[in-house]
């Protein structure tokens, strides 16, 4: 009997033992997966709906006093490194009225963000706010503007990821509510709305792995990055990051994936389409220097298309453009917005893959 209990106990510490290994094997394979996605994407969560806005945008400004004597804005938007990694988002107008240049953070400990640069005449500006509970702006008030009433700065990204509006409102001290000074609509630069519909590898920012829109060239080499911000950061280290993109082209070390160049045509309203840009060729210099990726063909209205939105190109690329915002918006915690998003693919692409992982994702969430 002793023998026979003996073994058993043996058996179950070598059962337990077993189990327990398995148990590490499964999660040292999650927590590889995890790292890995999070190494191509090394993007932090507050700032992924943002994400799109890096590059240069250009557009027209309307005052409300007078909106026939509008101007030209130029923004440019980059990331801002600390420790090799994205802390934060910088940019830089042309031709605003009210701001010259600024930087966007975010405070953990208030879950605000707070824009902070100066103004056209180089007086020090700051604004704080957070998301609207829909998700889909981002709102801030000025800090220290008592008494000569408040102003505020609307930042409201479109579905499409090609298009942003910059909104600037003031409140008189006893109004009931802000009123509109000027709006800004802005296009990013670069962006062919009349784009032909083959597919290519479009380059990723081999820092952050957001679309490249720029270039360095680094010991003869060309490399795609997305920013002027990368572009800096790759200078101070260009060893380390030559050395990331050779693990990235790599087979399956998360090279980039074909997708079809989307179409736009005037029906959407907002231009539900995005366009990643051409990757540039090196210009065969031995020092990092950088260039703006080339388009294939000019941008044009989406007048010029009118029925390019039918197309099941378009449609395709509509959708996996609405369910990268959910899934954007998921994983910055904004539930709420990422539920609407995500109900909207399911019920106006029915079908589709895109549909299919909506539906999916909104079980998860909502338990619908």
């Amino acid at each position: 009997m002793r023998t026979v209990a003996a073994w058993g106990r043996t058996m179950m510490k070598r059962l337990s033992f077993l189990i327990g290994a398995v148990g590490l094997v499964i999660s040292g394979a999650w927590s590889l997966t995890w790292a890995a996605d999070s190494a191509a994407r090394e993007i932090p969560a507050p700032f992924v709906p943002f994400e799109h806005m890096i590059g240069s945008w250009k557009g027209t400004a309307v005052p409300a006093v007078n909106r026939l004597k509008g101007w030209s804005e130029t923004h440019m938007w980059a990331w801002k490194f600390a420790k090799g990694q994205p802390v934060g988002m910088t940019l830089e107008l042309a031709g605003d009225k009210s701001l010259a240049k600024a930087q966007l953070s975010y405070v953990p400990d208030t879950k605000q963000y707070r824009l902070e640069g100066t103004d056209p005449g180089g007086k020090a500006i700051a604004f704080v706010g957070v998301m609207d509970k829909a998700g889909r702006a981002l709102v801030l008030d000025r800090v220290g503007s008592a008494g000569q009433g408040k102003d505020r700065i609307t930042i409201r990204p479109n579905s499409n990821l090609i298009r942003y509006t910059m909104a600037f409102d003031h409140q008189e001290s006893g109004a009931p509510q802000y009123a509109k000074v000027v709006e800004v609509g802005l296009t990013k630069a670069g962006v062919s709305f009349a784009a032909g519909g083959d597919s290519a590898d479009l380059p990723k920012c081999i820092l952050t792995g957001g679309s490249a829109t720029m270039s360095v060239t680094y010991q003869g080499k060309s490399y795609p990055i997305c920013c002027s911000g990368c572009r800096d950061e790759f200078n101070e280290d260009p060893e380390k990051y030559v050395k990331k993109a050779a693990l990235m082209t790599q087979p399956g070390e998360g090279k980039p994936s074909a997708k079809p160049a989307s179409k736009v045509g005037r029906d959407d309203g907002s231009f539900d389409g995005l366009d990643d840009e051409v990757q540039p060729k090196s210009n065969g210099k031995s020092k990092a220097s950088e260039k703006p990726a080339s388009s294939s063909a000019k941008d044009q209205s989406a007048d010029d298309d009118p029925a390019a939105s039918s197309k099941p190109a378009a449609k395709a690329s509509k959708a996996a453009s609405q369910l990268r915002l959910a899934q954007n918006l998921e994983k910055s915690g904004k539930t709420a917005a990422a539920l609407q998003y995500y109900r909207a693919v399911a019920k106006d692409y029915a079908g589709t893959p895109e549909a299919k992982t909506a539906a999916e994702r909104i079980k998860a969430l909502a338990g619908d």
